[in-house]
């Protein structure tokens, strides 16, 4: 009988050590199975929310509340083509009349196609297109003291930008694709000296380019044939979805 007892005391400790073995195991298992499902959650929300933000514009220059408004009728079909805004401003003591807003009717058809942002001081900051003709604006081209800093174009017409092009000094430095159509970037095009030097590929749908190609110029250059082999495939081209050319908005 004492033995017995003193066997189980001598185990109780064992036992006990397993015990909070097998607890801190399933602990640590319940953490992993955390972290590797927030980050499968983080992929995914990256994938949705990896499209640039809209950016902000005062549309309101384009309200004729408080503006003075000039209508110009271009092909002299007595019906207006297009609109300026202008807004009331003081310049050293002496008001003066700045243009806020300008809205075109581009195919003579009494529907307006395209609609021009100003600044306080005269520089264009928005421009919008329908390139269309549906009612339904297609093309924005954003501006910073009157220089293009980026556009973003609906190409299949769907209500969701598909391309979004960036530059830096007026020149393209990358492009962004929504390949599938459906608002989520999965193409990257990076732009060195005015040529395309690499494109990225989300292929798994993370949100993350997980293959390159380099730019077709580039490895055409690098497929020198081995001797006695043959040249090996340069890289794809990029998608050619360059956007249309719209009307300036000088006209």
């Amino acid at each position: 009988m004492t033995r017995g007892l003193l066997g189980a005391v001598i185990a109780l400790p064992f036992a006990l050590s397993l015990g909070l073995s097998l607890v801190a195991g399933c602990a640590a298992d319940s953490k992993e199975a955390k972290t590797a499902k927030d980050a499968k959650d983080s992929a995914q929300a990256a994938a949705v929310e990896n499209a640039p933000k809209p950016v902000e514009a005062d549309r309101s220059r384009c309200d004729p509340s408080g503006k003075k408004v000039v209508e110009i009728d271009v092909n002299k079909d007595t019906r207006a083509d297009v609109w300026k805004f202008f807004a009331s401003t003081l310049d050293q003591g002496t008001k003066i009349d700045v243009l806020a807003c300008k809205e075109v009717d581009l195919n003579f058809d009494n529907h307006k196609d395209m609609w021009v942002y100003y600044d306080a001081q005269g520089n264009i900051t928005l421009e919008e297109f329908d390139l269309d003709f549906d009612g339904k604006i297609d093309l924005w081209t954003y501006r910073q003291l009157g220089k293009v800093q980026r556009q973003e174009l609906d190409a299949n017409f769907d209500g969701k930008t598909d391309i979004w092009k960036f530059y830096e000094n007026e020149k393209l430095v990358r492009i962004e694709r929504s390949s599938n159509k459906n608002g989520k970037i999965d193409v990257w095009e990076y732009y060195e000296g005015g040529k395309l030097d690499r494109i990225g590929y989300d292929t798994t749908g993370t949100g993350r380019v997980d293959k390159w190609d380099r730019g077709p110029e580039e490895a055409a250059e690098g497929a020198a044939p081995a001797p006695g082999g043959t040249a090996p495939a340069a890289a794809p081209a990029a998608p050619k979805s360059a956007p249309p050319t719209p009307p300036t908005a000088e006209q």
